[in-house]
């Protein structure tokens, strides 16, 4: 449980993640979305309940979960490279080079490592967001509606990229949209929150690419659609 006031509270929220799913967290402004992912990745604490990874309680930010944020975060007085080492302050100084230098080819930046934040557009520095999140191989990663500053045709390039990151990485994913579109393209469960609970839950088992013109797609945003509409 979680209270803030007339929004962002929640309320008899259970939630379990399976490894290596891909789940998005829908639902209309103020329905808690965003909250729900800070507390998950130990950033608020909530009033009562518990939060588990892996069977151990989480009371903190940890290293075994990588958070992306809508605004990147990237620090800009850092070149690329730094940033993306940021939480690696413990490794040593030669692993740290090559982790580094591995996850800005994930993420297709390595000719972009001695350049700053403001020489990047906003789909490269939310590229760089999640090569930082990742280089610290935690097997969660949290994403908070990181494509909904971008421009359509830089966030259906990123909506690509995470697809094919997710498919590559192996990793959890638990990702917050308002784009029912986006999430069903992404996902393969869509979690509908309404009343400071979990409204729905749908699988989704199209296999991507998930063309937005096939009746099953159609069907599946009209079903979160409808989850939604009756979750407020």
């Amino acid at each position: 449980r979680y209270a803030n006031g007339d929004r962002d509270s929640l309320e008899n929220v259970t939630l379990d993640v399976e490894e290596g799913t891909f789940n998005v967290l829908c639902g209309k402004s103020g329905c808690g979305k965003s909250t729900l992912l800070r507390i998950l990745c130990g950033l608020e604490t909530a009033d009562d309940g518990t939060v588990e990874r892996r069977g151990a309680p989480v009371t903190g930010p940890g290293a075994d979960c990588g958070m992306v944020f809508q605004d990147h975060r990237l620090l800009p007085w850092l070149t690329i490279a730094d940033n993306v080492a940021f939480g690696l302050r413990q490794v040593p100084r030669a692993q740290k080079r090559a982790l580094v230098a591995e996850y800005l080819n994930l993420v297709g930046l390595a000719d972009y490592a001695k350049s700053y934040p403001a020489q990047l557009s906003g789909g490269m520095a939310q590229r760089v967001a999640l090569g930082r999140a990742l280089v610290k191989n935690p097997p969660v990663i949290l994403l908070d509606e990181p494509l909904g500053a971008l421009d359509y045709f830089t966030r259906r390039t990123m909506q690509r990229e995470l697809i094919r990151l997710y498919l590559e990485e192996k990793k959890s994913f638990i990702m917050v949209t308002h784009d029912v579109g986006e999430a069903l393209r992404l996902g393969t469960r869509v979690i509908v929150l309404g009343e400071g609970r979990v409204a729905r839950e749908l699988p989704v088992d199209l296999q991507y690419p998930r063309p937005r013109s096939t009746p099953a797609f159609q069907g599946l945003i009209d079903e979160v659609l409808g989850a939604i509409g009756d979750g407020e």
